[in-house]
C-alpha cells in the first residue's frame, strides 16, 4: 500500500539504528496488524504485515537525520496507529455485509425492518440502500463504529465471550487506539447514539420512499 512511496535509502545511513527500531516497533506493527480485518482487502495478514514495514521504511527514511533518534521513533510510532485508521477506513467505506445485525442501545435491531413492508425483493440491495442512507448522513467516525458493529473483526471477536452480544464500548475504544479513558467510551457512546437516531431516521425515510403514490 506504501511501496510506491517509497525511495531509496539515503546515503550513509545508520543501519544499526534502522534495525533497533524496527526491533523495538515489532509488538505494535504486529498489533495493529492484527486489528485489521485482511479479509476485507482479500489478503493474508502477511501482507498487511508487510504494509506496515513499508510505512515503518517510508518514515524512517524521511525523518532520518533531520530530528533526534526519540523524536524518529515516536514520529514511527505515530505514522504506524495514523496508518492503521487510514486502512481501517478504507476497510470499512465498502458495504460488504457479512450478517446485517445492529446492536444499539443494548438492543438487537434488524437493519431489515427499515421498514418492515418495504416492498423490495432483494434482500441485499435494500441492505445496501440503508447503509448508503447511513454514510450520507453519519459523521465519518460514527460510521465506522457502526461497521464495526455490523461486522466485528477478529480482534473484537476473539476479546468477546459471547461474540453475539452487544459489544462494549470501551472495546471499541481499544481497537480505535482510543485512549483508555472513561472520555473514550463515553465518545464511543455518543458515536453510537447518533447511529441509533439516524437508524429511526431511516426507518421513517424508506417507509415513506415505499409509500404507493
Amino acid at each position: 500500500m506504501e511501496i510506491h512511496r517509497l525511495k531509496p535509502m539515503k546515503d550513509g545511513y545508520d543501519q544499526d539504528l534502522f534495525n533497533r527500531l524496527y526491533k523495538e516497533t515489532e509488538g505494535l506493527r504486529n498489533l495493529l496488524t492484527y486489528q485489521i480485518d485482511h479479509r476485507r482487502y482479500g489478503v493474508t495478514q502477511d501482507i498487511i504485515k508487510s504494509w506496515f514495514d513499508d510505512k515503518f521504511i517510508f518514515v524512517f527514511n524521511k525523518y532520518y537525520g533531520e530530528i533526534t533518534n526519540d523524536q524518529l521513533k515516536g514520529r514511527i510510532i505515530n505514522a504506524l496507529r495514523t496508518f492503521k485508521f487510514r486502512m481501517l477506513r478504507k476497510a470499512y467505506s465498502k458495504y460488504n455485509i457479512y450478517n446485517n445485525e445492529v446492536r444499539l442501545e443494548g438492543e438487537k435491531n434488524l437493519i431489515n425492518i427499515i421498514p418492515i413492508d418495504d416492498g423490495i425483493s432483494n434482500h441485499q440491495l435494500f441492505l445496501e440502500l440503508a447503509l448508503i442512507y447511513l454514510k450520507k448522513n453519519l459523521c465519518d467516525d460514527s460510521f465506522l463504529v457502526l461497521q464495526v458493529d455490523l461486522n466485528p473483526p477478529p480482534y473484537i471477536l476473539n476479546k468477546m465471550v459471547n461474540p453475539k452480544t452487544k459489544i462494549p464500548a470501551k472495546l471499541i475504544a481499544e481497537y480505535l487506539d482510543l485512549e483508555p479513558s472513561r472520555d473514550s467510551t463515553l465518545y464511543i457512546n455518543d458515536l453510537r447514539s447518533e447511529v441509533s437516531y439516524w437508524v429511526s431516521q431511516a426507518k421513517e425515510y424508506f417507509k415513506e420512499y415505499n409509500q404507493p403514490a
